[in-house]
């Protein structure tokens, strides 16, 4: 899927473009390796592999140089774990994008049906100081 130069992309498409061009596009690791970890199918996916991916994909500030230096002593190489690492971020972004796209939806969904739009407890603003006032 070709990326066009224009303001009429849709974000969606664009994620897509960039979601084949890392998992489906040439790479010094196999297409259904980088497509397993960007999905986190862990069980297909080689052992030396599942703690770097869980990590990357739960908590990636927890990731370790001595994880990489883990993956390249096992054989892996400095490209495949780059790849690797790019399939995995693509994947926790996809989540993240599908997770937005069904919010909106909902909301859409709500006001078509005519009920008010919510805010969720943990999206309010709280008020944490005394007010004062300007001519005070």
């Amino acid at each position: 899927m070709p990326l066009q130069n224009d303001d009429s992309s849709r974000p969606e498409d664009l994620f897509a473009a960039l979601r084949h061009a890392v998992l489906d596009g040439p790479g010094s690791t196999p297409a259904r390796v980088r497509q397993a970890v960007a999905a986190a199918k862990l069980d297909e996916i080689s052992q030396e592999l599942r703690e770097y991916v869980s990590t990357l994909r739960e908590h990636a500030w927890r990731s370790t140089d001595e994880q990489v230096r883990e993956l390249l002593a096992a054989g892996w190489s400095e490209d495949q774990v780059y790849e690797l690492t790019i399939a995995v971020a693509v994947g926790a972004g996809q989540r993240r994008v599908d997770a937005g796209l069904a919010a909106l939806a909902r909301a859409e969904a709500r006001l078509a049906a005519g009920s008010p739009p919510t805010v969720p407890p943990q999206a309010r603003p709280t008020v944490t100081g005394a007010v004062t006032s300007a001519a005070a």
